[in-house]
């Protein structure tokens, strides 16, 4: 078997868009326009998305990336060029080298034994892949089609969200989930993440909101819920120590983690 595995899971929800999920890691997603497609977050990159890409489309790609998390953008190993918010570029130019990688595998043993995936898969060759900035109202025309970039920083300070003009649907990455992280290097306040968050429902309307794990789509009740913890978090004060603490409801999920010195802005 092949270290660069093609191999991925994929689900087609009509309309031109793709879920790709790379070995219950992460999902992609690709969007087909009349002349060109969008790549949205490009995975671990543990398997070799852009030729099992090309078994969808043969059309220019534009690869567009929500956050610099490793399972988000270690993936821009298999691409030339990639778009993400310059916040992230320091993050993001390190999540690709193998190192990165290879600790994220590290801490997805589980994942990474059941799906048979070797370490060894996270040593590619370098393509110089550049990093360009994607900013708040950027437009990407793919022929019928716009993707338009919002700024809802939250589980990172760059963190965009992503709209498909023909569908309205929202890829919003990780910052909806209904795990909520924050506590994370990089990630933004319990308030900032309130206020993106509202952002989210309010740009989704009616449409369906993707996300970044699981089976990708995203009630719209579980951001709600989300929301109604933060509003508990907020209550409290700020504390020196920070220290990471755990908010949830009476289910499991949702759940909204958080670092007590990043409640408010």
């Amino acid at each position: 078997m092949s270290l660069y595995r093609t191999d991925f899971e994929c689900e087609d929800l009509g309309n031109g868009i793709y879920r790709i999920n790379e070995y219950d890691f992460v999902n992609s997603f690709l969007v087909i326009g009349e002349k060109e497609a969008a790549v949205i977050d490009c995975g671990a990159g543990v398997g070799q998305l852009h030729d099992f890409i090309r078994t969808l489309t043969d059309k220019p790609l534009k690869v567009l990336v929500t956050h610099s998390h490793a399972d988000h953008d270690g993936g821009a190993v298999w691409f030339d060029d990639i778009y993400v918010h310059p916040n992230e570029f320091r993050r993001c130019n390190m999540d690709r080298q193998a190192w990165a990688r290879f600790y994220f595998l590290h801490q997805h043993e589980y994942k990474r034994k059941s799906h048979h995936v070797s370490y060894f898969s996270v040593f590619q060759k370098d393509r110089k892949t550049q990093v360009h900035a994607l900013n708040e109202g950027d437009r990407f025309d793919l022929g019928g089609r716009e993707i338009e970039a919002f700024f809802t920083p939250g589980h990172t300070i760059g963190h965009l969200t992503l709209r498909d003009s023909l569908t309205k649907a929202l890829f919003t990455g990780d910052n909806v989930n209904p795990l909520v992280t924050l506590q994370f290097p990089g990630g933004c306040s319990v308030e900032e993440w309130k206020e993106s968050a509202l952002r989210t429902l309010e740009l989704a309307g009616d449409a369906v909101i993707y996300g970044g794990h699981g089976k990708g789509v995203i009630p719209k009740e579980v951001i709600v819920a989300s929301l109604a913890l933060a509003d508990r978090v907020l209550a409290q004060e700020n504390s020196p120590k920070g220290t990471v603490a755990k908010l949830r409801g009476e289910e499991k999920l949702p759940c909204i983690v958080y670092r007590t010195d990043r409640i408010h802005k």
